[in-house]
């Protein structure tokens, strides 16, 4: 007889969420005290996160092997991280100016009113004091840029940098074991806490984040696949663990290591890997930027606030400063909301708390942030000319 064997992260993640939701409506106060067991899975994840990003940054800079192509590969992901934070805004916006989701919902603005907000500048200025992530990515790009300028002469140091960087990947493989209880105790507060009818009125703009983010990532992410050649479904199968890794712990972050492990098995050259998925996590937000967008213009129909072309480029331009690291701690997106909603003084602050309360549900804003990132850097590789065809069609991804 075969030994039994143990089921895969999929299916583990997924026994995890069905039984966290069963737990969640059968013992809501109870499910309520199992919080701790998400929030501290992803704390961890979250400490380790510094640490990799400068582990994997700063080699892969002084890997690629002189300062005219670091600043190439850097330029051409520059490039693609706006374009997409661009249409992820434009497809929120699109998106819920065509649903309405707010229409039925009657807010008084008068209510809601707060003090004054601070700007969304001195916002932004604030939140990089405080994001340790945003800090060390610069920090890892000055030293790997350094690390690049002696040649042969630092490559110990680059040696180094890479046994540290496999190290903590490692680290983070032991920790990814217990993510399925992590799920299950997430998704089983969140039901516990909010049950499955005290969200009525925020249905809509569920449905219209899901929808918009849905229609990012197979129109717009989907585009950019058929242009570098490579298939989008397949891809959204080939990272499907990390995903329902995504899914139970509301954190992308959580799937990072285990992300670019894939796309350097996928083709992806390690250097470009190195740089352009850490990177993407505080400039390449495409989710957050979805969010961003649909959350505000719900709040203004909610309230029956008019907003004209001006406004709405003015979210655009503002979104895309706010939103830069707003995966780094947690709540940073809710954050960034915050920050791009006081560049339009029309709608007051406080409407900010008729949200809050499906922050944990939004899973579609952490699972378009990862494909994003992991599209984008398949597409920069492909425009740089490092993507690996063999490996990609080994993948079934070509």
């Amino acid at each position: 007889m075969k030994a039994a064997t143990c089921p895969g992260p999929f299916w583990q993640m997924l026994c995890a969420i069905a039984l966290g939701i069963a737990f969640g409506v059968a013992q809501p106060e109870l499910a309520v005290r199992m919080k701790p067991l998400g929030d501290a899975f992803v704390s961890v994840i979250r400490l380790l996160v510094v640490p990799i990003i400068f582990f994997t940054v700063a080699p892969g800079i002084a890997a690629i092997g002189s300062m005219r192509q670091s600043g190439r590969v850097g330029i051409k992901a520059l490039i693609c991280f706006e374009l997409l934070s661009i249409l992820a805004l434009c497809t929120g916006l699109a998106v819920a100016l065509l649903m309405k989701p707010g229409a039925g919902i009657r807010l008084d603005p008068a209510r809601l009113a707060s003090g004054p907000s601070p700007g969304p500048l001195q916002t932004l200025a604030e939140a990089f004091m405080h994001n340790p992530a945003l800090q060390v990515l610069l920090l890892a790009m000055l030293c790997g840029i350094a690390l690049a300028l002696p040649g042969q002469r630092a490559a110990p140091w680059r040696a180094h940098c890479e046994q540290t960087g496999a190290r903590l990947f490692r680290l983070v493989g032991l920790i990814l074991k217990a993510a399925p209880l992590a799920a299950f105790g997430a998704i089983a507060c969140t039901v516990g806490k909010h049950g499955l009818a005290a969200i009525l009125p925020l249905l809509n703009l569920l449905g219209a984040l899901y929808l918009a983010s849905a229609l990012f990532v197979l129109l717009v992410l989907g585009a950019v696949a058929r242009l570098c050649r490579f298939e989008l479904l397949r891809f959204i199968a080939y990272i499907r663990d990390e995903l329902m890794i995504v899914i139970g712990t509301a954190s992308s972050i959580a799937a990072m290591p285990m992300l670019m492990d894939k796309l350097e098995r996928a083709g992806c050259a390690r250097p470009v890997v190195g740089v352009v998925v850490p990177a993407g996590y505080s400039f390449n937000l495409n989710g957050s930027n979805v969010y961003i967008a649909t959350a505000l213009v719900f709040l203004a129909q909610a309230m029956h606030i008019a907003l004209g072309p001006c406004d709405y480029l003015t979210v655009i331009v503002v979104a895309l400063v706010t939103s830069k690291g707003a995966s780094g701690v947690a709540g940073s997106a809710f954050i960034a909301l915050a920050a791009t909603l006081a560049a339009v003084p029309a709608i007051p602050a406080g409407s900010l708390l008729f949200i809050i309360g499906i922050e944990r549900m939004l899973k579609c804003r952490s699972m378009t942030n990862l494909i994003g990132n992991g599209v984008a850097c398949l597409a920069i590789s492909a425009w740089d000319g490092t993507l690996d065809r063999d490996k990609l069609r080994a993948c079934g991804l070509g």
